[in-house]
Order: structure tokens, then sequence, then C-alpha cells
């Protein structure tokens, strides 16, 4: 019955549905955004801190996956410009596609990767007085910051981004170019996803400085990323 009524949908109607879907479950899950405060303010919960833990700990390996994985399109993208840099200028040979490929490339290194560089502390700072503070006071910082800053700029990116990207679903598109890539449309999703990624990396390093704050150990990070707020991050 519900193949059947998918069928009889029109393309733009399914996405239409499908955009309804995953807006309705954002409104479902912004409460979950006031998780590091509630932390913050009740740290006695042991219930609480070990679903936070657990939170935290998804949060970082998938983040921090999808950058070891991301990671392999730099090499692909050091040779995709090589290649159409020497074919051009010695054999006067060019094409749209490899040309293009770059963009691709390097737009899902930034964007898919921008949260697991949140997450190994690689993003430049701006504060001067950062490295001087001790873990606690860099703790709410970027409690704060997530916020003050990270959290109303991403959720203005994913609200601003949905009208576009609908519309460049509907039609499937592609490159301006004839002979360019048709997938310009998974270009433009990779915005609402790089918004989403960092508020989930956002929200995990608030929570971990809910725990230190609160006097309790962070969860372990994964892999060899160091520790966020110094040595007294300690896991468990």
């Amino acid at each position: 019955m519900i193949w059947g009524i998918i069928t009889a949908l029109a393309w733009p109607d399914i996405l239409a549905l499908l955009g309804a879907a995953f807006k309705t479950i954002g409104w479902v899950c912004l409460p979950v955004l006031t998780l590091p405060a509630v932390l913050l303010l009740m740290p006695g919960s042991n219930a609480l801190r070990d679903f936070c833990d657990t939170l935290v700990r998804l949060i970082d390996t998938l983040n921090y996956t999808l950058g070891e994985i991301i990671k392999w399109a730099l090499p692909l993208l050091v040779l995709s410009v090589a290649f159409s840099v020497f074919a051009l200028s010695i054999f006067g040979l060019s094409w749209t596609k490899l040309f293009e490929s770059a963009q691709y490339l390097h737009s899902s290194v930034i964007m898919c990767g921008a949260a697991a560089t949140l997450l190994a502390g690689q993003h430049v700072r701006v504060d001067i007085f950062h490295a001087r503070m001790s873990p606690e006071q860099r703790a709410l910082i970027d409690f704060c910051g997530f916020y003050a800053l990270l959290l109303p700029v991403c959720l203005t990116i994913l609200w601003n981004s949905g009208s576009f990207i609908a519309l460049s679903w509907r039609i499937f598109e592609g490159s301006a170019e004839a002979d360019g890539i048709r997938g310009e449309f998974l270009l433009k999703t990779l915005i609402p996803l790089f918004g989403l990624f960092m508020i989930m990396q956002g929200m995990a390093i608030a929570l971990r400085a809910a725990f230190l704050m609160g006097g309790h150990p962070c969860p372990e990070r994964p892999g060899d990323v160091r520790p966020l707020f110094g040595q007294q991050e300690s896991g468990r």
C-alpha cells in the first residue's frame, strides 16, 4: 500500500514530503540542543551523565570517521587539478567534467571535514588569551561559544538554505555547461549537511565543557585526537 502511494505521487510531491518530514524531525530534535545547559545545571544526575557520555561518543565517532573518509578526497583533488593544468598547458586539452570535479572535491572536503576539524580543535582561534587560560576557563568559553555563536549561525544556514536546495532537487540542477557534471543539486546539499554536522560537534564540545565544569571526567575522544581542554580532561 505504501509503495502504491509513493508510485502514485509525482517526484516534486515526494521531495515535498521528504522536506516536510526532515523539517518535523528537526523541530522535534531541537530541544536536544539544551542538553549541555541541562547537564551543567544537573551535574549530579547519573542517568543524564551516562546518556550525554554515550551521545558525545557517538557524535565524535561519526565525525571522526567522516573526516577519515573525506580526507582521501584531498589527493584526488591534487591529481585532478594537476592533470587539468598539464593537459591544458602542454596538450591544449580541456574537459569540463574534470575541471568541475575539483570544485566538487574541494567543496566536499571543506563541508564534510569542518566538523572533524572542530573535533580535533584545529580551527583558527582569534582569542589570543585562550592558550593561557585554565581548562575550566577554556571550557566556559567553548560552552558559551556554542550557544552564542556556532548554534545561531548554523541554524540560520539550515533555515535559509532549505528553499533553494529544494528547488535544485526538483529540477535536478546540473552544471551551466552542457558537458558539465549534472550534480549541482548534490553539491548544494552539502550546505545543510555542513550546518548539521557542525551543530552536532558543537553540542558534543559543549557537553564536554559541561562535564569538566561540573567536576566530572570527560568522555574519551576517538583515535589519536588530543584532549580538548588540556591534560585535566581525562577519559573514563
